[in-house]
């Protein structure tokens, strides 16, 4: 099963989309937040990702862990070194 880069859903609603595989656990983006959800309640359903409960408290701080050690940004030297920013 594919999980990055897809929708999540979770009670029916739309929730955010899916961006990474952390710890154990799938980190979801929704608006502005980041938060992680253990890969155990991840299911699917059709093109969407469904998952099921888990600790909203734990996933938030699995979500601050995610950008503090994976979501770094990134240096305009960095970007001229893969070709952006040229003409």
């Amino acid at each position: 099963m594919d999980l990055i880069c897809r929708f999540v859903r979770k009670d029916g609603k739309e929730i955010g989309e899916s961006i990474d595989i952390f710890d154990g656990h799938l980190i979801i983006k929704s608006s502005e937040k980041f938060f992680g959800v253990p890969l155990e309640t991840v299911g699917e359903d059709g093109e969407f990702l469904v998952i099921g409960d888990f600790d909203e408290e734990k996933a938030r701080t699995v979500g601050e862990r995610w950008i503090e050690e994976k979501s770094k940004p990134v240096s305009l030297e960095e970007l001229e070194r893969y070709g952006f920013g040229q003409e």
